[in-house]
């Protein structure tokens, strides 16, 4: 079977769609919701096969082609590449070595897909002090919530500079408009 071409803008596109927005946590959680997306796209193993890794630190050791913080990737690439992984990432060797991994490279607890203008798509579930969830399933959150990017070795990431650059100008939109929002509380 021939492996199929794809970029990183496809992958957060498809990632975008309304249809994930149905599946709750227990349906799908944070990686799997990462593969399904990627199976929904054509991307499977050279063998064929559908991508089923072990969990989200699995996902950051063995199919990343680069991985860092998000400075590192708007020092490297001037940008967040869409179609990026997000990870939320714990500098504690006691959960890494309870999920099998003893290589000092931390704990990378939760997984994401960036989708450009600051947001992840992902899928969590936690409640609220009440107990009730207040979030069940796949949607998006800040990238403010994720420490750390990696870029799949599976996609394309080339193709997406032209991509970035509109989502750079949204990034620096953003900025200033809080900023503003600043200034104006301490005017008041």
């Amino acid at each position: 079977m021939c492996e199929v071409y794809r970029t990183g803008k496809q992958y957060a596109d498809q990632a975008k769609l309304s249809k994930y927005e149905k599946l709750k946590y227990s349906d799908v959680d944070c990686q799997a919701f990462c593969e399904l997306v990627l199976k929904d796209i054509g991307v499977r193993q050279p063998n064929g096969s559908i991508y089923n890794w072990k969990g989200s630190n699995d996902i950051a050791r063995n199919a990343c082609s680069w991985i860092g913080t998000k400075e590192d990737a708007i020092k490297q690439f001037g940008f967040i590449p869409i179609g990026a992984w997000a990870f939320i990432w714990e500098d504690k060797t006691g959960k890494e070595k309870e999920r099998g991994y003893f290589d000092g490279k931390g704990n990378y607890s939760h997984i994401g897909i960036y989708v450009g203008n600051n947001t992840v798509r992902d899928s969590t579930r936690y409640k609220d002090s009440a107990g009730n969830y207040v979030r069940d399933g796949v949607a998006n959150r800040n990238i403010s919530a994720f420490n750390r990017i990696g870029l799949a070795k599976m996609l394309d990431f080339e193709v997406n500079v032209q991509y970035n650059e509109h989502d750079k100008i949204m990034s620096i939109i953003t900025e200033i408009r809080n900023k503003l929002t600043e200034l104006e509380g301490v005017i008041s």
